[in-house]
């Protein structure tokens, strides 16, 4: 079972378990709850092991996390052919682009509460989310190949580096995990490389869906496989016109 699991997520049921939580940590701090709050509620009874997770996944501690979601963010959820997707942006840049109630299908919670838009009126974040929701019903509608938006995801430096790389990959190409450990320098880094890909906080416009097996098999993707080949099938027409 563990090696069908590997196969079609790419990492460990462990490893797995410990992204699932650490990104329900990430939405409990975002809502506003306290840093004991969201280890506890997101399954963990060991701190320490929390905040060691949380920093190797994140790059930041749990408490600045918290307080940089306390500042002003806008927020809304698109519907999109791949699904509804949460876009969450800060004054200067886009934080995050992800399957709305992404975490609660995949631990089996209820889904028929999509949170709610929040754009702050006259905030240059509010215009950011908009923007970004512009642009992605372009990319959607095959009329645009790049994307012109700041980005600021959060992670390890290590991390940034790889999602560097994902946007070097050009519309409608893609790379396996060991070309991109290439591009990134190691090439005995494909493991990590893996870990880091499945931790990209903004879908498509870091495109992580560009990275398959070196069988030219899909892999894990947060919107699910059948996602990841819509937007490759779409890209590929793209390229045609």
């Amino acid at each position: 079972m563990s090696l069908v699991f590997k196969r079609y997520y790419d990492m460990k049921p462990a490893e797995y378990l410990i992204q699932v939580r650490i990104a329900a940590a990430k939405q409990a701090l975002q809502a506003g709850d306290s840093v004991f709050d969201a280890a506890a509620d997101s399954g963990y009874t060991n701190y320490s092991s929390f905040y060691a997770h949380f920093r190797k996944l994140s790059g930041m501690p749990p408490a600045k996390y918290r307080q940089l979601f306390a500042q002003n963010i806008s927020l809304a959820v698109m519907d999109t052919p791949i699904g509804p997707l949460r876009i969450v942006a800060f004054q200067d840049a886009i934080l995050c682009v992800e399957p709305a109630n992404y975490l609660e299908k995949k631990t089996g919670q209820a889904t028929d509460q999509v949170p709610a838009d929040r754009i702050i009126p006259n905030d240059p974040s509010g215009d950011l989310v908009k923007a970004c929701m512009r642009e992605l019903k372009e990319y959607f509608a095959g009329q645009r190949q790049k994307f012109d938006l700041p980005l600021s995801p959060e992670g390890t430096n290590f991390q940034q580096k790889v999602w560097q790389q994902l946007q070097q990959i050009p519309y409608g190409k893609t790379r396996s995990y060991q070309q991109l450990a290439e591009m990134t320098g190691d090439k005995n880094a494909s493991r990590a490389i893996d870990l880091a890909n499945n931790c990209n906080p903004i879908l498509i416009l870091i495109p992580c869906h560009r990275v398959i097996g070196a069988d030219g098999s899909l892999t894990g993707y947060a919107a699910g496989l059948a996602a990841k080949k819509l937007l490759l099938d779409l890209e590929k027409g793209g390229t045609k016109k």
